[in-house]
Parts: structure tokens; C-alpha cells; sequence
């Protein structure tokens, strides 16, 4: 059975006429007889009596039938409509990976919310992840689009933007004597004491302390930690100046005063990293739209 005769017999049923019926479809009557003859032989039921040669009536059966036939043809176009929306990728579902930093501008949470306007009916699953836990996930197809620390290459099979630029701050103790200056140049760093992340935990926030620091000079790490916060946590309590970038300066962190280094022309870049060969319509809407909103040509 397929659906062209739930369609016939829906036209018939609702017409109670083999001409009418066959009228509204655009077919002949005697194809239309020959089409309902084949269904009710599929069915082992009689559907229809004839009252006059085109007039017809319902059988106790086809009664049944109708209410069946019209709940399966709506869901028949119902996924066909989804169908054709999942295509141009109006529905689906994306997983998105995401960086303190990403998380900290206000990038992502625009993005989604703008994405939404006019895909509601794409789910998003947001999860925060260090760049290099991005990149396997990508790969292994646990997730979509990563927003990650923008790097010169990418492991094969991905493919990436810079989606933003992000100024280097200092975190500094309230009670440090860099605190009470406005104008902080990297010249001014070269006898002072680090705070920096594992070099495991996270692509780049090592190389923030390298960025500010002069050519030639060596920056003096004094402690390694999990991750940016406790970073500040450290900082906060005196032991060590923080690097970081822009949108995590913003954070409230008592004990903490932020200054931006002058005269430096190295940024943090931001970028959104996806699969080369990706296939899902939802996704590569996605990847489209936040390559038209990057803030960087």
C-alpha cells in the first residue's frame, strides 16, 4: 500500500462520488474504481458500497480506515515539511563547544540568541571545552562547532575562522604598585612574577605571558595552575601577575585591579573551528551565520 491510495480513497470517502473524486485528484474514474478495487483487496475489506453507479458509501471498515488514513497522511506531510526544513537547515540539533574567553565577550550567548530568531526549532547544546578537548570532539563527531583559541594550523579534517580579536589586560594585586598606573607598557613587566596555567590546560593562555613580555626577556613564572580562575585566585591573594585577555578583565574579582597593556600590537584571537566535510544542513547554517557576524574580515 502506499500513499497515492490513502489519497484516493480520502478523495472518494469525502466526495461520496467516483466523478467528483476523480475531478479533484485529476484522474480518470476508471482508474480511480481500479485503485480503490486494489486497495481493498490489499486490506481483505470492503470500504465502500455502491449506492448508483459513481455514488458510493462508507462501510463500517472503511469509517475505521478513513479516520486512519487521514491521521497518516497528515503525518505524511507533516514529515515532509520537516524534511524540507531539516535541508535548509531550520531544524536539527548542534552541539557547541566554547572557551572561558568566548564565554566571558558575550560572543556566544549573542550568537545563540540571534541564531535562534530564525532557527527556533534548532536545539543547541552548549558545553564549555579546552581547545585541544574541542579538536578530538570535532573529530570524533561529539561536537559541531567549537569557539577556540585561534591557532596558525589545525589538526586535518577541520577547518576554521577568527571570529574576533581580544586585547591583552594584566591582573593585578590591589596592594601592587602597577595598580595605581593607568599606562602599563610591557617594559614594565621585566622584573615581575607570573601566574600561568599548565601548559596542558589550554592553547594560548601560556603564550599571553610570552605576548606581553619584551623581546628577549624571559617572563618569571612562579606558579602553574589548572585554569584562569585560579590564576586570579592567586593574583588576588598577591602571589603573581596574571595575563589575560579582554573579556575575562571584566569579571568582578575583589582584591583584583585590571589594566590593559599599552603599546602592544598582539591579540588574542578568537575562532570557530568545524568539521571540512560537514553535512548537516543545521550545522553549516550555523558555521554561515557566525561567518557573516565575525568581527573580523
Amino acid at each position: 500500500m502506499e500513499l497515492r491510495h490513502l489519497k484516493y480513497f480520502v478523495a472518494v470517502a469525502e466526495e461520496l462520488h467516483f466523478g467528483r473524486a476523480a475531478a479533484r485528484l485529476n484522474i480518470s474514474a476508471p482508474t480511480l474504481s481500479h485503485q480503490i478495487a486494489a486497495l481493498e483487496t490489499m486490506l481483505g475489506a470492503k470500504l465502500l458500497t455502491r449506492k448508483t453507479k459513481s455514488a458510493v458509501a462508507l462501510t463500517q471498515p472503511g469509517k475505521r480506515f478513513l479516520v486512519e488514513a487521514h491521521a497518516t497522511l497528515k503525518q505524511a506531510s507533516q514529515a515532509e515539511l520537516i524534511g524540507r526544513r531539516a535541508a535548509r537547515g531550520a531544524v536539527g540539533s548542534i552541539a557547541v563547544g566554547y572557551i572561558f574567553s568566548a564565554g566571558c565577550s558575550g560572543l556566544v550567548s549573542s550568537a545563540l540568541f540571534d541564531f535562534r530568531k530564525t532557527h527556533p526549532d534548532v536545539s543547541i547544546q552548549l558545553r564549555w571545552m579546552l581547545t585541544f578537548a574541542q579538536f578530538r570532539a570535532l573529530l570524533d563527531d561529539s561536537l559541531d562547532v567549537g569557539f577556540t583559541q585561534a591557532l596558525l594550523r589545525y589538526p586535518s579534517g577541520l577547518s576554521a575562522f577568527i571570529v574576533d580579536r581580544q586585547t591583552f589586560w594584566l591582573a593585578i594585586p590591589k596592594g601592587h604598585y602597577l595598580a595605581a598606573r593607568k599606562h602599563i607598557t610591557p617594559a614594565m613587566l621585566a622584573e615581575e612574577t607570573f601566574i600561568a596555567v599548565s601548559l596542558e590546560m589550554e592553547v594560548g593562555f601560556d603564550g599571553y605571558i610570552k605576548a606581553v613580555s619584551s623581546p628577549g626577556i624571559s617572563p618569571r613564572i612562579v606558579e602553574r595552575v589548572p585554569d584562569v580562575f585560579t590564576v586570579l585566585t592567586l593574583v588576588a591573594a598577591g602571589a603573581g601577575i596574571g595575563v589575560v585577555s579582554e573579556p575575562l578583565s571584566r569579571l568582578a574579582m575583589p582584591g583584583i585591579v585590571f589594566r590593559k597593556i599599552a603599546d602592544l600590537t598582539r591579540t588574542s584571537d578568537l575562532a570557530v573551528v568545524f568539521r571540512k566535510n560537514e553535512s548537516s544542513p543545521a550545522v553549516k547554517a550555523f558555521v554561515d551565520f557566525l561567518r557573516a557576524r565575525a568581527r573580523v574580515r
